[in-house]
């Protein structure tokens, strides 16, 4: 009879049944510290006050377009916003199953900034080591502008985290070629380009480490990057086509670049003035045995940003800073790889920048934070004070924001009749619905009239465009309300005379 043996640091078998599984080893879990402690961080964190502030006027366009059918969606993708229709669909089917709160609707961002968080950590642990890793993470917690979109039911979230990841799998199928790694490679630069086309620009950087490389180690599997990147550009050539073909319209609110505006980049970028600078200081002062990974993550934290500002001089404004909220994680570790070694200095440069980040962290999680007017608080005014038959209207600055946001907030419950709608927004494959050529006939025998518009300074019925002559010659106003970045006023007939 054969006998078999076995190696000292097999498990024993027994007459009673299989070995029994091995329990995690302490290394391994050492390996798990610098992924899991900044992702179960940044989820407390986000968590914190998240449904405090009501829907911004982005949030609000994802509920709106979230509640129409697959179909409708992909009807407004041709006219308006075809770039976000994968997420809207997402959103869609999430929406259907977890409901329309800020929270639920919010959840997917937390999730995803909080794994991307977690993967940023094993990127540094894997580049550099445990305690860059984990101090990478953990100051990418402190980053307020990370809160803010972990807080937003919007995109940036869901492309930080794939195309933090997609950095991750890239070195791992540079390091070891296997063709599953390029595969999840791929995988991952299309889900990235789903999520948001201009985090596409981190393939730029993708491009230099493939090269560095290669240059380092002259094998030619690195190469693999080039079909596998074309592949899995291919899904994605309709939404970059229809990106192109809307970008008057879509981008059309971007400001002009200027100096001033690239002077504040990196406080805008980070959401922290002080913050930003210890950071970034602290990466351009890293030092590293592999000069060459410094070169890579710096190329990586800089030329995203870099491509946008630049394009917005010569060409159409394109520079929102939350387009690049994937490149944080490579400025959060070259300022880590600075530290490396010097603990103390590193428990001291965290404790700044996450108690500098104190104040920006609080007012991120105000009433009305996330663009757009405190819609919570002027739909309970309504709530409180409407009467039958009321009417509402909006101003023509910012129409389909402002009129989400009071849709979504008085969604099943009485509200004024929205007089002015002609043609509903999801049969017109838009935000907002047609309205009336003409007011002054769809307000006849309306009795009152709530008038909503942006900010709280100027007149009240300041924006009303073509609504001016009706409501001003027709109506007297009988109340006045302002909240943040809204002005609400309620308009009644005057008597005929």
């Amino acid at each position: 009879m054969a006998v078999q043996t076995l190696s000292d640091d097999s498990p024993p078998r027994t007459l009673a049944g299989p070995a029994p599984r091995r329990l995690p080893t302490v290394s391994t879990l050492r390996a798990l510290i610098p992924s899991l402690v900044p992702a179960l961080l940044m989820l407390l964190v986000g968590r914190f006050r998240m449904g405090n502030p009501s829907l911004g006027r982005d949030e609000s366009a994802t509920w709106l377009v979230s509640q129409r059918t697959p179909g409708q969606i992909v009807d407004q993708a041709g006219h308006l916003d075809g770039v976000i229709a994968p997420y809207y669909m997402f959103m869609h089917y999430w929406t259907a199953v977890f409901g329309d709160s800020e929270i639920a609707m919010r959840t997917p961002s937390l999730i995803a900034v909080a794994v991307g968080v977690g993967v940023a950590g094993e990127l540094g642990r894997r580049l550099f080591g445990s305690g860059v890793g984990l101090l990478g993470g953990l100051l990418l917690v402190a980053v307020p502008q990370l809160s803010w979109y972990a807080q937003e039911a919007r995109a940036y979230g869901l492309a930080f985290l794939f195309a933090t990841t997609a950095t991750l799998l890239l070195y791992n199928a540079v390091d070891r070629h296997r063709w599953w790694r390029w595969l999840l490679y791929g995988l991952t630069v299309t889900l990235t380009g789903l999520a948001h086309i201009f985090a596409l620009l981190m393939l730029a950087a993708h491009f230099y480490i493939v090269v560095s490389r290669w240059w380092l180690s002259r094998e030619k599997p690195i190469f693999w990057w080039f079909p596998t990147t074309f592949a899995a550009l291919l899904p994605l050539a309709p939404f970059v086509y229809l990106g192109a073909t809307q970008r008057g319209g879509q981008l059309s609110w971007i400001e002009e670049m200027s100096v001033r505006t690239v002077l504040g980049a990196p406080a805008a970028m980070f959401g922290t003035a002080v913050g930003s600078l210890v950071i970034i200081g602290l990466a351009l002062a890293a030092r590293w045995p592999d000069r060459a990974l410094i070169r890579e993550l710096g190329v990586l934290a800089v030329v995203p940003p870099a491509a946008l500002i630049g394009a917005s001089f010569f060409t159409d404004p394109v520079w929102v800073p939350r387009y690049v909220l994937f490149v944080l994680p490579a400025f959060a570790l070259c300022a880590a790889a600075a530290l490396h070694g010097l603990r103390v200095r590193a428990v001291l440069v965290l404790a700044l920048v996450a108690a500098t980040a104190v104040p920006d962290q609080l007012t991120i999680r105000g009433p009305a934070t996330h663009i757009g007017a405190d819609y919570r608080a002027l739909a309970r005014i309504i709530s409180a004070k409407q009467q039958p038959g009321d009417a509402i209207v909006y101003a023509e600055v910012g129409n389909w924001g402002l009129r989400a946001g009071i849709e979504y907030q008085l969604r099943g419950k009485p509200k004024p009749i929205d007089v002015l709608a002609q043609t509903p927004a999801d049969v017109a494959g838009q935000l907002a619905p047609l309205e009336c050529a003409d007011p002054a006939p769809c307000l006849a025998g309306v009795r009152r009239v709530w008038y909503f518009r942006q900010w709280q300074t100027g007149k009240p019925l300041d924006d009303a465009g073509r609504l001016a002559p009706t409501l001003s010659t027709d109506y007297r106003q009988i109340g006045i309300w302002k909240k943040t970045k809204g002005t609400l006023v309620l308009l009644e007939r005057e008597p005929a005379r």
